[in-house]
Formats: structure tokens, sequence, C-alpha cells
């Protein structure tokens, strides 16, 4: 009996005292039925959802998730009110369930197989068709080519460019000289026309000298000099003379003149002090005559002016 009784006033005293812990630890919520009091304090403030602006919200939500964002995704998602199916079910779960998932070996993937290193000969070109027509070749429907006869096919390729490509700049350098032979050359030439108008140099000295005997050797050289290049100037000029060889623009071509003459009255046509009708700007007394104002009009000169005139 004794121990019975303590055991139900040991119960009693655990019920009371989750009670008392129960009451402690409820939340006095401002108009809810399950506040505890009646009349509110002095001191206590209650502001509903309504009344606080949804600027001063927005920026409390941002807040909240900035100081503790859910990078995980771990935080119960709000409620949807949308009733699509979403395309992957498996970015609706949560990742508790996904760990789950994994767990079990559901989310496992295979490990893919790896595939076989055999390269077959592909059958790229008609021959080989034709051949295999004939029976010289067997026929493969596999269209893979091996790497050894890509590379070859490369190198091939590349040799032809590069003959190409050598036959070319063999065409470009043909004439080509360098400074010290261009040089040469010139000097050969300049040696050789001396040689050869040797004779022609000797006479135009010879005249010289008639003309001028107290001439020194300086003053004979440089007018020997002066005097066959001009002999080869005035040679080369009748060599190129053409009567339609002008150093002017040949501008019979471009510039036509299409002229226009146009007559007509500035005046009108009236009745005058004696009781005739003629024009007033020239007293003319036939209504079809030609105009006493003449203009000049050129259809091919250029109009400067615009529409704004």
């Amino acid at each position: 009996m004794f121990i019975k009784e303590a055991y139900e006033r040991r119960q009693k005293q655990g019920e009371g005292e989750l009670q008392i812990l129960s009451t402690e630890q409820k939340i006095h919520m401002i108009g809810s039925i399950k506040n505890n009091k009646v009349n509110y304090d002095k001191d206590e403030q209650f502001f509903s959802k309504e009344d606080i602006p949804q600027k001063a919200m927005q920026t409390k939500q941002y807040i909240q998730t900035f100081v503790d964002p859910d990078i995980l995704g771990l935080r119960k998602k709000l409620w949807n009110c949308s009733v699509s199916v979403p395309k992957n079910p498996l970015s609706e779960e949560t990742h508790e369930r996904k760990l789950v998932k994994i767990k079990l070996g559901l989310l496992d993937h295979p490990i893919p197989k790896e595939k076989p290193n055999k390269i077959y000969e592909g059958t790229e070109t008609r021959d080989n068709y034709q051949l295999a027509k004939k029976g010289q070749n067997k026929w493969n429907i596999s269209t893979e080519t091996s790497s050894l006869e890509f590379q070859k096919y490369l190198m091939n390729q590349t040799k032809r460019a590069k003959s190409h490509c050598k036959t070319k700049e063999k065409e470009i350098i043909k004439n080509y000289l360098k400074p010290i032979e261009h040089q040469t050359q010139l000097q050969q030439n300049l040696r050789s026309q001396k040689v050869n108008e040797k004779e022609f140099r000797a006479n135009i000295r010879q005249e010289y000298l008639v003309k001028n005997p107290a001439a020194s050797q300086q003053a004979t050289d440089a007018a020997v000099f002066r005097l066959a290049y001009e002999a080869h100037l005035s040679k080369n000029q009748e060599q190129i003379q053409d009567k339609n060889f002008t150093f002017r623009p040949d501008m019979s071509k471009t510039l036509k003149h299409e002229l226009e003459f146009k007559q007509y009255h500035n005046g009108v046509w009236q009745k005058m002090s004696d009781g005739n009708e003629g024009w007033s700007c020239c007293m003319n007394y036939t209504f079809d005559s030609p105009g006493c104002i003449k203009v000049k009009l050129d259809k091919n000169r250029w109009d400067y002016s615009s529409f704004t005139h």
C-alpha cells in the first residue's frame, strides 16, 4: 500500500510539473485564442502585419536570408499554388531525401563500360564499293578511319602545299637582284655606255675646244657630259614624240555641252491703249511669237541647288 501511494503521489507531482512547464513555455501571442491573458499591460506593444510597411518586411526578409542563407537547401520550401508537375522530380526533393537515396543505392549511377581499343577500316570512297561488287575487296559497313591513314593523308597534303609555295616563290624571285649585284650591274652598264660612246664624246670635246680654246680640263669634261646628256634626251624625245601624246588630259569626251535655247515672254497678254491685244513686255501683237527673253540651258551642267532652296 505504501509503495502504491508513493507511486501515485509521484505521478501527480510529475503531471503538475509538466503543466507548469507547458504554461511557462507558451508564448503569449496578442490576439490569439491560446493567450492566457485577458488584459494587456501598458508597456505592451503590438503591430499587425497589415500595419507593417511592405518595404520594411522585404528588407527584414533579405537580411535574414543574407545572414543565414540556405546553401544546402535543407529548409522547408514555401507552399506553391502551382499544379504543374516538375520535369525533374529530383530537383524538388530535399537534400536529406537525396542523401537517404544515396545511402540506399538508388542514386548511384552505373560505371560506363570502356569501349574496345579497336579501329575498323572504313569505306569512304566509291572505289571500295565497286571493288567489293567485283569481289576484289570486302565491303565494310563501318565509316571509321584509322588515325595512321589520316596522318599520312595530312602529310601528303602538306608536302604538296609546300612544293606549290616553292614554285610560286621561285617565279616571284626570278628577276630579283641583291643590292650589291644591282650596283655592280649599274656600274657595268655605265662603263659599257662610256666605251660605246667614246667616239661620240670625242667629237663633242673637239667641237667644244674649237669654240672655247682657253677652257680647262674640268670645264671641258663637264661640258661634254652635259652636251651628251642633252643629245640623248632630245633623241629619246623624238622617239616618244606623238601628236596625240600630250601632257594634258583629253576633256573632249568628258566635258560635253548640250546647249538648249529657250524663249519666253515675261509679260502678260493684254489689251493695249490703241485697242489691240499684245504682250505687255515687248509690245508684240502676235500671240504665238517667240519670246523676247532668250535663255541658254546646259543639260550637263552641275546643279548645286538643293531641295531646300
